[in-house]
């Protein structure tokens, strides 16, 4: 038979689980009260989660839009450089000019340069180059513009000897120092002559190197005269 003592420590174990489960059920009944259930939880998480997504997917879109036009704009780059028209197939630069002494007495043959710069002032190509060679190549640097540009590096395909006086016609391709045919556009011509106890003369003029040909005087200068240039297709 139980003691008392046993019957009240029994009792008071009794007592004190119930007080515990009672505080328990206080404490969860509120969130109870409010819809937190774990299906409501859950819901809302699966809300968030999907949200989250939603964005991530817009920002996706967007990154992706973004991507799509800058390629585009790549491919518009390449293409327009794709597109880039080159110097007419088959057309040719004629340029003329005569060499008129102003002098009577017996002169020297003038050193005479022919060639074509872009607007930035770079050598494209030496359509002509008179010269002496050998000994005479020393006097290169007296074409002053010519030899500046091209650091007088001679084209051998290109040059020759000194001419006397006289009417002239050299005829541009349209290709550069390599051989490679240039882009149509805004290219500048240079005449430029020189010669032993004799005057100095330079010459230029714009051209526009496109599908349609053009044909254009050049200003007089000197013993450079009746200049021309046209571009034939």
């Amino acid at each position: 038979m139980a003691s008392p003592t046993s019957r009240y420590l029994h009792t008071a174990r009794r007592a004190k689980l119930a007080r515990s489960a009672l505080l328990g059920a206080l404490i969860v009944s509120p969130g109870l009260a409010c819809g937190n259930d774990d299906a409501a939880v859950f819901a809302s998480s699966t809300t968030v989660a999907a949200t989250d997504s939603a964005a991530a997917g817009s920002d996706t879109t967007v990154a992706a839009a973004s991507s799509e036009t800058t390629a585009a704009a790549g491919t518009d780059t390449t293409a327009a450089a794709a597109s880039g028209a080159l110097f007419p197939t088959g057309a040719e630069l004629a340029v003329s000019f005569s060499f008129t002494p102003t002098s009577s007495d017996r002169v020297r043959n003038p050193y005479i340069a022919v060639w074509v710069e872009d607007t930035s002032g770079n050598l494209v190509k030496t359509i002509s180059l008179w010269y002496q060679s050998g000994k005479g190549d020393r006097w290169l640097s007296d074409l002053q513009q010519w030899a500046s540009t091209s650091g007088e590096a001679v084209d051998e395909s290109t040059s020759g000897a000194t001419r006397s006086a006289g009417d002239y016609t050299v005829a541009w391709d349209g290709t550069d120092a390599n051989g490679n045919p240039v882009a149509q556009g805004e290219y500048v011509l240079f005449i430029e002559a020189a010669r032993e106890h004799g005057p100095y003369e330079l010459i230029s003029q714009d051209i526009t190197i496109s599908d349609a040909g053009f044909d254009v005087t050049m200003a007089d200068n000197g013993e450079l005269t009746g200049a021309s240039a046209r571009l034939s297709l």
